[in-house]
């Protein structure tokens, strides 16, 4: 099948067309991609409904055809035989294969005839809100690697997959296409025979259009259409020599092509369906009560609150000591503080590249900048990465097993009511919780969105929420300026409830004035089994979470550490290992001038202006880099040396809060936008929003203590 050149096509970009078993939800679908552009006539010289529709997505103008529902391509119907001369005649520029979620057995019989055919295949998955309530898992990632076509899980009533289905026949007409060859299943001790009727179809003019290996099968399946066409051209000889061929079959192996066929493809389906599709069934347990308990309309949200918060507490111990040094902290316990961030997973890592670190600047001692690119360059990019990949893999692991067992949908609507003012979904709850230990998975968490526009959402306001480092670097402040407990607790709180305000209210503004979409996502799912979770679909859900990060966002990260790298080892001498000296330094001056609102001048507008730019590293880098510029490695030190007053302490913390993100949120923002106008207008919509909120917070305070 070929596939048509773009520019040959005047009304449209690209044909598609869509084609599935009765009942398997093709008309649903078109009908949600197409809406109200679409009309129906006969196919010519026949009774069989033509349905054509046509959408416009991202500038390209796509035609879908809607073929008539089908079990197979053996011609024996006419409804077979309108969809198969269709597709062989290389009108449809890519062909989407629909298959039941809640039956894949039987419905990928199909879309593996498709791939036989030609290599331009989407397979998209209906019903998924219908498989979760059957308990049905699919690994979708692992059936694209083993087909190695798009495979996309859609459910056209909840409005699911249909964007995703569209990016892919852009980024098709694009020329982006995971195969280029079609599908080629081992038939056994066929093949040979396989092999015989491919080289006598080079003898044949009538079927010539079609691919040689598809033909043979198909006519050692006996297919009728093609024997007619055959007889047809007067090409009996041909015809003859199939025949002979396949009584050689019955002879030799004892059994008629067909079935061998048909049973070697089922033996495929099979063993696809044994890796990628895992079947649970509920029963009464403790996460059964746990379930009925979280859907109760008053104490679910507050249980559901205490999982979430006891889980990610329990994950970020684990990766960097957090919160549980802050907590051995306070009661006087450094010891085991330190202990606690010595041992953590970020630790060892931490610990591991330092080492290595040494051990390269000493190897390379003739050649001081080659040394501190590797050492602190690429090392430090390589580590940043790294060093995400517990905190994603566990955060991952526990939003797996909550999805899993059933109880994630369970939480979501119970908070939905809640963020249903704000213009988010119940689900909105999990980037929140995540966000206070790392932005990276808040973000990567709009993922698990109801829609499109709440994705958007989630992306921009999820940086807002105060993370880990942020908080180390407010009690480092608190700790350093302010004696009284009252006051540190105060203002601790006020930041925290103002970086969860402008997550809700920011949700709120992006889907009502920037996308203009006055109601909130409808929570419509089907609740899955309540069940103790499988090992085996917890590891497909986390490793799936864990590579996108790594595919996505660690070239990112890498690359911005190696940049920054450049920006704080040369200046306009050239290189210099002097931070004051670096185009860092010059950058860090010359945000001077935005503090002196703040009454802030002198030395210390340049030293913090150095550290917050600094801060775009890593949050807690602004306390590093204060330490240096002040010559001291006593961080409370450091901080006291500023002299600021109350008003200018709070002032300043509230921009630290709530200014652009780490390096490695906006790599995870751009991984998931895909959108780097969107990246740089978030980063820039929350720098503004910091610099006024501190502003006027400067000027109340100041105000108040007057």
């Amino acid at each position: 099948m070929g596939c048509k050149q773009v520019s040959r096509l005047s009304r449209y970009d690209v044909t598609v067309a869509v084609i599935g078993n009765p009942n398997v939800g093709k008309s649903t679908l078109f009908n949600a991609i197409t809406g109200e552009l679409a009309h129906v006539s006969n196919w010519p010289g026949t009774t069989v409904a033509l349905k054509e529709g046509f959408k416009e997505w991202k500038g390209i103008k796509i035609r879908f055809v809607d073929l008539p529902g089908i079990y197979g391509l053996s011609a024996s119907s006419l409804e077979e035989v309108v969809s198969r001369e269709y597709l062989i005649g290389g009108e449809a520029n890519l062909i989407i294969a629909l298959v039941d979620s809640t039956a894949p057995e039987r419905s990928l019989y199909l879309p593996l005839q498709l791939l036989e055919l030609t290599p331009n295949v989407v397979i998209a998955f209906t019903k998924v809100d219908e498989m979760s309530k059957l308990g049905i898992h699919i690994n979708f990632s692992k059936l694209r690697s083993l087909l190695g076509v798009p495979v996309i899980p859609t459910s056209a009533i909840n409005n699911v997959g249909i964007r995703e289905l569209l990016d892919t026949i852009v980024e098709f007409v694009k020329g982006i296409r995971p195969r280029d060859k079609a599908l080629v299943i081992d038939y056994g001790g066929l093949e040979p025979f396989i092999d015989e009727v491919s080289q006598l179809i080079t003898r044949s003019k009538v079927l010539s259009r079609y691919p040689a290996r598809w033909v043979a099968i198909r006519l050692l399946e006996g297919d009728p259409r093609l024997e007619e066409l055959l007889m047809a051209g007067n090409e009996l000889e041909v015809l003859k020599d199939v025949q002979k061929i396949r009584e050689a079959v019955r002879r030799s192996i004892g059994r008629d092509p067909a079935d061998l066929i048909i049973s070697s493809r089922y033996n495929y389906i099979n063993d696809l369906v044994h890796e990628v599709v895992v079947r649970v069934k509920g029963r009464a347990n403790f996460i059964d009560v746990v379930g009925r308990v979280i859907q109760r309309p008053t104490i679910g949200p507050i249980i559901s609150l205490l999982i979430l918060l006891v889980g990610f507490f329990a994950i970020f111990s684990i990766n960097s000591g957090f919160p549980l040094n802050i907590i051995f902290r306070s009661l006087n316990m450094h010891w085991l503080a330190d202990f606690i961030e010595e041992y953590s997973l970020n630790g060892i890592i931490s610990r591991g590249f330092d080492a290595l670190s040494s051990l390269i600047k000493e190897s390379l001692t003739g050649s001081e900048l080659l040394s501190s690119f590797i050492a602190d360059g690429i090392l430090v990019g390589v580590g940043a990465v790294v060093a995400f990949l517990p905190l994603i893999f566990l955060a991952s692991l526990f939003m797996a097993l909550l999805e899993d067992s059933g109880l994630a949908p369970r939480m979501a609507v119970g908070f939905h009511n809640l963020f249903s003012r704000f213009g988010l979904s119940g689900r909105a709850i999990y980037p929140l919780i995540l966000g206070l230990g790392c932005n990276v998975p808040a973000v990567m968490s709009s993922r698990t969105a109801l829609d499109d526009v709440e994705r958007k959402e989630i992306i921009l306001a999820a940086p807002f929420i105060p993370c880990q480092a942020r908080l180390i670097v407010t009690m480092a402040f608190i700790t350093a300026y302010f004696r009284s407990p009252v006051i540190q607790t105060l203002t601790l709180i006020s930041i925290y409830s103002l970086g969860i305000l402008y997550y809700l209210i920011t949700s709120s503004v992006v889907r009502k004035f920037v996308y203009r979409v006055p109601e909130s996502p409808e929570l419509v799912l089907e609740l899955p089994l309540i069940h103790i979770p499988k090992p085996r679909i917890v590891w497909w859900i986390s490793w799936e979470y864990t590579k996108h990060f790594l595919r996505k966002a660690g070239l990112i990260i890498f690359s911005l550490s190696v940049f920054i790298w450049v920006l704080l080892n040369v200046g306009p001498g050239g290189f210099t290992s002097s931070p004051e000296a670096s185009l860092y330094g010059v950058i860090g001056r010359a945000l001077a001038p935005m503090l002196k609102p703040l009454d802030i001048i002198g030395d210390t507008s340049w030293k913090i202006g150095t550290a917050l730019l600094q801060g775009f590293i890593a949050k807690e880098a602004v306390l590093d880099t204060l330490a240096i510029l002040e010559g001291t490695s006593d961080i409370g030190e450091a901080l006291s040396s500023l002299e600021l007053t109350m008003p200018q302490v709070i002032a300043l913390l509230i921009f630290i809060n709530m200014y652009v993100p780490c390096m490695a949120t906006v790599a995870m923002e751009y991984s998931e936008s895909k959108s780097l106008k969107l990246t740089a207008l978030q980063a820039l919509l929350m720098t503004v929003i910091a610099y006024v909120t501190s502003l006027t917070t400067y000027y109340i305070v100041k105000l108040m203590v007057v």
